[in-house]
C-alpha cells in the first residue's frame, strides 16, 4: 500500500466530509457534526491528508492563534489549535495518526509556531497521544446538565427556552456538580472528561 502525506486541496471536499463523518461516528473527540467544511478564515491553518492508493484514509486540520491564548489553553506563546485528526477504522496499524504529526509539525515550524495542542475527550486518543509520548498540559470534564429554576426563570422572562445547558468545570469540581445538579448521562450526551496535550518543536 502506497501512503501520502499531502496539502488538502479544494476538490478533496467531498471525500473529507465523507471520511470525516465515518470518524466521528466512531469517536468521541466532537461534540457535533458539521456539513461543510472548515474555512478558518483570518487564521493561518495546516490541512493536511494521509492517502492510500488515490484515497482519501486520514485528516488532520490545525488553527494558528494571531494572539496568544486566542485558542489554546496555554498562552506563553503562540500556538496552533489542531480541531481536526483522525483516520478510518480499516487502516489502523499504518502509522497513519503519526505521519499527519510529523507532518503538520513541519508546516508549524514553515509558518513560525513552535507549539501544537491537541485536546480530546476520547478515550483511545488519549491513549494515543500518551502513548506517543506527549505532556499532558490540563483537563476538565464537558456535560450537559438540565437547567435550574433559577435559570429558567430568566429564560422566561426574556422568552426562550432552554434545552440544556453544556457546560465544562474542573475534574476536582466535578463530585460537588454531580450532586448539586441534574446531570445528563444517556448517550449522546453523556458527560466526558476532555484531556489537553502539546508538543512543542
Amino acid at each position: 500500500m502506497e501512503m501520502e502525506i499531502r496539502e488538502y486541496r479544494p476538490e478533496d471536499e467531498a471525500e473529507w466530509m465523507r471520511v470525516h463523518a465515518i470518524i466521528l461516528s466512531i469517536s468521541h473527540a466532537w461534540n457535533y457534526s458539521i456539513q461543510e467544511r472548515p474555512l478558518y478564515e483570518g487564521h493561518e491553518s495546516t490541512k493536511l491528508v494521509a492517502v492510500a492508493d488515490g484515497k482519501i484514509v486520514g485528516l488532520t486540520d490545525t488553527q494558528y492563534e494571531n494572539e496568544p491564548g486566542e485558542f489554546c489553553f496555554l498562552k506563553d506563546s503562540k500556538g496552533g489549535y489542531v480541531l481536526e485528526f483522525g483516520r478510518l477504522p480499516d487502516f489502523s496499524g499504518h502509522n497513519i495518526g503519526k505521519l499527519l504529526i510529523d507532518a503538520t509539525v513541519e508546516d508549524a515550524k514553515r509558518k513560525d509556531f513552535h507549539r501544537l495542542e491537541y485536546w480530546t475527550q476520547d478515550r483511545s486518543a488519549q491513549r494515543y497521544y500518551q502513548r506517543i509520548g506527549m505532556k499532558e498540559i490540563g483537563r476538565h470534564y464537558r456535560f450537559r446538565m438540565r437547567a435550574t429554576p433559577e435559570f429558567n426563570e430568566i429564560a422566561v422572562k426574556d422568552y426562550f427556552g432552554i434545552e440544556y445547558i453544556y457546560a465544562i468545570c474542573m475534574p476536582e469540581e466535578w463530585p460537588l456538580i454531580k450532586q448539586k445538579y441534574d446531570i445528563l448521562t444517556k448517550h449522546p450526551l453523556e458527560p466526558h472528561l476532555c484531556i489537553g496535550y502539546e508538543i512543542r518543536f
